[in-house]
């Protein structure tokens, strides 16, 4: 399963800081749109189960790039508008700067992993006899 909080948290840290909270629903639903469209281009196809996963750690990601949006919000409005350091707002901002650090200028194209050699103490899966193999899970990379 993906983490997808650095890439949710860096997409809303380049939008404008004045911007309505409704800049950020629109990136979360295209992150969501982009996020189902490759789930469901991966041949071979995946489960229903593995899809609702990673939709699930996406709506997770999301949550709390939100919940550290309403704390920031919080702390405009005190009186002052100061900003305490060590708040979730840090946090937010070192996630985005790790994310950036993080990515490479051009990833190179996902593939499928190599399957898994049978175990000794399991008996293997013949694809012939069973109907489908078992599929190790995968983290999907989407660009938002």
């Amino acid at each position: 399963m993906a983490d997808y909080y650095p890439l949710i948290a860096r997409a809303i840290a380049a939008l404008d800081p004045n911007a309505p909270g409704e800049s950020r629903r629109a990136l979360y639903e295209r992150a969501r749109t982009a996020l189902i469209a490759q789930l469901r281009s991966v041949q071979p196809p995946l489960s229903e189960s593995e899809i609702t996963r990673e939709r699930l750690s996406l709506e997770e990601a999301v949550r709390k790039v939100e919940s550290e949006a309403a704390q920031r919000a919080r702390e405009a409005s005190r009186p002052g508008g100061t900003v305490r350091s060590g708040g979730s707002g840090d946090a937010f901002r070192r996630a985005s700067t790790r994310a950036t650090e993080a990515t490479p200028a051009a990833a190179p194209p996902r593939t499928r992993p190599a399957p898994t050699p049978p175990r000794a103490d399991r008996p293997s899966i013949n694809v012939d006899d069973q109907g489908e193999a078992p599929r190790p899970p995968r983290a999907p990379r989407f660009d938002a």
